[in-house]
């Protein structure tokens, strides 16, 4: 995926973009062999802490809905005995 996102406060300019896949590329370039390993795990750790946020994110608005759905429910039954 081609991430354009908009480099106003870099440039200056709110006309400017930039690719940062390229840039991260661009700035990878000028680094020594030996620190990729370290870089690598670095990039997995965030790749991982993303993920977790994601899955944390996913967990709390299925408990929200859970709830509800438990709310809606109490209340559909409290509505129904107040017609009988």
């Amino acid at each position: 995926m081609n991430m354009l996102i908009n480099a106003a406060e870099r440039s200056g300019s709110m006309d400017k973009t930039i690719d940062y896949r390229q840039a991260l590329i661009d700035e990878v370039k000028e680094l020594p062999d030996e620190v990729f390993p370290n870089l690598l795990q670095i990039i997995r750790l965030f790749k991982e802490s993303i993920l977790l946020q994601s899955r944390q994110a996913a967990l709390n608005l299925q408990a929200e809905f859970n709830q509800w759905d438990r709310l809606s429910d109490e209340a559909l039954l409290e509505f129904e005995k107040g017609l009988q």
